[in-house]
């Protein structure tokens, strides 16, 4: 009782006692806010002031823990700023890393492909040696290209006894054929489409008479639709069959021409182009000591569609009449032989085998009905074959 009435009578030292606490709480709210400050965790730090004032001052749980809340909102932004740092320093770290791995990779990678070239070029020809600088020309690949070449030309050959095998004599005969192919040459002209074009048509059209009898009559509806599927095939924009019809003289009918089409396919299986002896040529021209000589690869290609209209020339491979040809141009314009040590190891192709074929080729070549070259000389009279069909042969 003493007590309490001495309390009330002493107001001003019960509020001097309550100022007192809470000035020590004050003072402890802001040492543990600047140890706080230093040591910034995941935990919240409102939390954590607010329990450590609790536990030294239960009476005063009910107080605001911080007298500036702005003060709070400061310390957690900088938490939230210092995790963000971190953050993309993490990051940025990670990417450094990444990109040093990436480069390291790629110098190995070259370093590989250097050493892959260098022992590469050593097995390669010379002219191959020199495309291992430009990437398209697979340079590397070139070997594996032309077996693969000289493997299907065989598979595909077609006999060249087939007209007197599968047609019927009063049907088609070898002028028959040899005026076709005479037609397709001057379309194949006329259209200016790709060498390799003309090549496709024509082992089109023996491959097809090969395998099954036709007509006469419909000797010139094969020749069409074989030259239609050989420009889908190999040229980026082919004639319509509309403007193909048209050099026809409209003889046939569209829809002949699609029948025509349809069978062939089915005959033929849809294996519709083999090596033709034009990329042979391309092939041994590289290889020859006339590699940068155009009017001796013009000259050979020259011989090579004369080649085309006669059918006992089938009984040697494309590879054969290609280096024919090219023995016979070398020979006649620059008085060289085409055909050394060097060549025979390149292509397989020895001399000695090779001189049976170019006094076949040679002979035809003399000896064809001059009427027959009527569209040759006139296309290879053009200066965009430096007018070769003007040169005599000597050979």
């Amino acid at each position: 009782m003493k007590r309490c009435k001495s309390s009330a009578q002493n107001p001003v030292a019960s509020k001097s006692k309550d100022i007192a606490t809470v000035a020590e709480t004050t003072q402890t709210k802001k040492k543990v806010l600047s140890k706080i400050k230093s040591n910034v965790g995941q935990t919240s730090v409102k939390g954590l002031v607010a329990t450590k004032a609790q536990k030294e001052n239960p009476e005063v749980q009910q107080l605001k823990v911080f007298e500036d809340d702005s003060e709070v909102d400061h310390v957690e932004n900088s938490h939230n700023a210092t995790s963000q740092d971190l953050s993309e320093l993490h990051a940025s770290s990670v990417q450094a890393s990444k990109i040093i791995k990436t480069e390291a990779a790629n110098e190995t990678f070259k370093e590989r492909i250097a050493q892959y070239k260098k022992q590469l070029s050593k097995q390669l020809i010379f002219s191959d040696s020199l495309d291992m600088r430009n990437p398209q020309m697979v340079a590397e690949m070139a070997p594996q290209i032309y077996n693969t070449m000289r493997e299907q030309e065989i598979q595909f050959q077609v006999e060249p006894d087939y007209l007197s095998k599968v047609q019927l004599p009063t049907e088609v005969k070898d002028t028959s054929r040899a005026f076709l192919v005479e037609w397709i040459i001057d379309v194949h002209r006329k259209f200016r489409l790709l060498p390799e074009t003309l090549y496709v048509t024509v082992f089109l059209i023996d491959r097809f008479l090969s395998l099954k009898q036709i007509k006469k009559s419909q000797l010139h509806i094969l020749g069409v639709t074989s030259l239609l599927i050989s420009t889908k095939y190999e040229e980026i924009y082919p004639p319509e069959l509309k403007d193909l019809l048209s050099v026809s003289e409209n003889k046939f009918s569209r829809a002949e021409v699609l029948a025509m089409e349809r069978d062939m396919l089915s005959v033929l299986d849809f294996n519709m182009t083999h090596p033709s002896a034009y990329r042979f040529l391309e092939r041994f021209k590289k290889l020859s000591s006339t590699a940068n000589d155009d009017q001796v690869f013009y000259f050979a290609q020259y011989l090579q569609e004369i080649s085309l209209l006669d059918a006992s020339l089938l009984k040697y491979r494309p590879s054969e009449i290609a280096a024919a040809s090219l023995i016979l141009s070398a020979k006649n314009i620059k008085r060289v032989n085409a055909w050394n040590k060097e060549m025979e190891k390149a292509t397989y192709l020895k001399e000695d085998h090779m001189n049976k074929v170019v006094e076949d080729v040679r002979s035809f070549a003399l000896e064809v009905n001059p009427k027959f070259l009527t569209t040759l000389k006139y296309k290879f009279s053009k200066q965009e074959y430096l007018d070769v069909a003007s040169i005599a042969f000597k050979f």
